[in-house]
């Protein structure tokens, strides 16, 4: 027995592993940088680091034989990048964004060190991927928080992706499915991600985590091409990211209504002379994020965040036959007998 779990516990910690690093690559993003001299050699002896200022948050690596430096599982933020070698000045890369799911690259110029001792690179050109062949988008926090949606249901953006369209089939069983059409597939052939984790159920490929719109940060929308750390979907995948906290505190408040009287009535129902349907929708909630403080015994500054979203939906709408009610007149033609 002994000898069974001396065998048993590898087994089991390189299983644990193995989900823990396909998580990483699937949530975080990958961000290549070439460095090179002002006569466009490569740099080998530089140090690059990427920090995100408002998490304290910073990676950094060291000497590369071929001037490309490899900075991996990065949390996508905001991130600036500094360049630093003997015998050049410090260059400093500002607002270098990162998305999740993303394997970015971006080149870095120095200048020779004449009592300069640091520049700043700025460029507001987008970072682009050479190394993949898989056909990507990006969902932005900019984009959830401004496009309206119907249902506040964060898997509808991306309906803003031309090879997604709504799923008309309808459910079967008590699991749903993605409710999306990638590329012509069925909806239970796409796999969802959350943070990383696959959020799908495997018996039905249902999607089964729910998340609050207001806690999604952005996601990623694979249609083909995928690389080597996915699999399980012959139709598209979903790479979501939830918001986490900084070294700030940041809270909103929201709630939505709606009332049938501020709704206009059918041509149906007006052409039986019927009021409007009864419809009540409302939906509080919020959001508070920050840094992790307990007075006198922990403070999470630059090291401790936590993220807080709370929502709730209430809904009713009673059911009515309009289209089994006549009106008065036409009460009144029924049963008459031929004029005249």
């Amino acid at each position: 027995m002994t000898r069974f779990f001396r065998f048993l516990a590898p087994v089991v910690f390189l299983a644990v592993f193995t989900i823990f690093s396909q998580a990483q690559n699937a949530a975080t993003s990958e961000l290549h940088v070439t460095v090179k001299d002002p006569k466009g050699a490569v740099v080998t002896n530089a140090t690059v680091a990427a920090r995100d200022g408002g998490k304290a948050f910073e990676r950094s690596t060291t000497a590369n034989s071929d001037g490309d430096y490899h900075l991996i599982a990065l949390p996508p933020g905001v991130y600036i990048v500094t360049v630093e070698s003997s015998g050049f000045a410090k260059a400093e890369v500002k607002d270098v964004t990162v998305t999740v799911g993303e394997s970015a690259e971006l080149p870095v110029a120095l200048v020779v060190s004449g009592g300069q001792t640091s520049i700043t690179v700025t460029s507001e050109a987008a970072l682009i991927e050479t190394t993949r062949t898989s056909t990507t988008e990006t969902v932005d926090q900019r984009s959830i928080d401004n496009l309206p949606i119907n249902g506040r249901n964060y898997i509808d953006f991306t309906k803003t992706n031309s090879q997604v369209v709504k799923d008309n089939a309808p459910s079967i069983g008590a699991a749903p499915t993605s409710g999306l059409n990638f590329g012509g597939q069925r909806a239970r052939a796409n796999l969802v991600n959350v943070d990383g984790f696959d959020a799908v159920d495997n018996s039905t490929n249902g999607v089964r985590s729910t998340v609050s719109q207001e806690a999604v940060r952005e996601f990623q929308i694979i249609t083909n091409g995928y690389a080597a750390e996915y699999g399980r979907a012959s139709g598209g995948r979903v790479n979501l990211l939830t918001r986490s906290g900084a070294n700030s505190y940041h809270g909103r408040v929201f709630y939505f209504f709606r009332d049938e009287s501020l709704n206009a009535n059918t041509w149906k129902n007006n052409s039986l002379g019927l009021s409007r349907l009864p419809l009540q929708e409302h939906d509080p909630g919020f959001t508070f994020s920050g840094p992790l403080v307990i007075p006198k015994l922990y403070n999470g500054h630059d090291k401790t965040f936590f993220f807080v979203a709370y929502e709730g939906w209430r809904y009713a709408s009673p059911a009515r036959a309009a289209a089994h009610r006549w009106s008065a007149p036409t009460r009144s033609g029924c049963g008459a007998g031929p004029p005249g």
